[in-house]
């Protein structure tokens, strides 16, 4: 059971509404007797027209929720298989810039400050991806802040 069940709580809410219309009748128009069903066959159809507008309504509300739903579910597995190709196209990049790397090792073609930060950048990208593959609450800014760059930490080292 969905936790958005408007057309039982329309429900609900109609037959609140029935039994409170009797009451008002009872008590305000000083009828003699307690009618659920009125026999005035006006006031019957007007109750109806009520009821009926109030548990339509609630099923509108219920079929609007579950297509919102889906769209919102269909959007994520769009994302994730976004992230999924994504992903597998950067590793291959990652992969050639790694035998990119062992070539200029062996020719000794860079310094090792060029290849230390070659090194770093190929984490940070592999970094990037999997903390963008892991984003589970999809909005726009989780994603951006997923991948934003990070303040270098500047506080002093107080280890001694």
């Amino acid at each position: 059971m969905n936790k958005f069940n408007f057309t039982l709580k329309a429900t609900f809410l109609s037959v609140l509404f029935w039994l409170i219309e009797s009451l008002i009748h009872n008590l305000f128009f000083l009828e003699d007797n307690f009618e659920i069903f009125p026999t005035d066959s006006n006031e019957l159809w007007m109750r109806v027209v009520i009821v009926i507008l109030v548990i339509s309504f609630g099923i509108y509300a219920d079929f609007q929720t579950k297509m919102l739903l889906k769209k919102e579910e269909e959007k994520r597995l769009i994302f994730k298989a976004t992230i999924y190709s994504s992903q597998h196209i950067t590793n291959n990049l990652l992969n050639q810039m790694q035998f990119f790397r062992m070539k200029a090792d062996e020719n000794n073609a860079f310094s090792s400050e060029v290849i230390k930060l070659y090194d770093q950048s190929l984490l940070e990208g592999q970094e990037l991806m999997k903390l963008l593959s892991n984003v589970d609450d999809l909005t726009e800014e989780n994603i951006r802040m997923s991948v934003s760059p990070k303040e270098p930490d500047t506080s002093p080292d107080l280890s001694v």
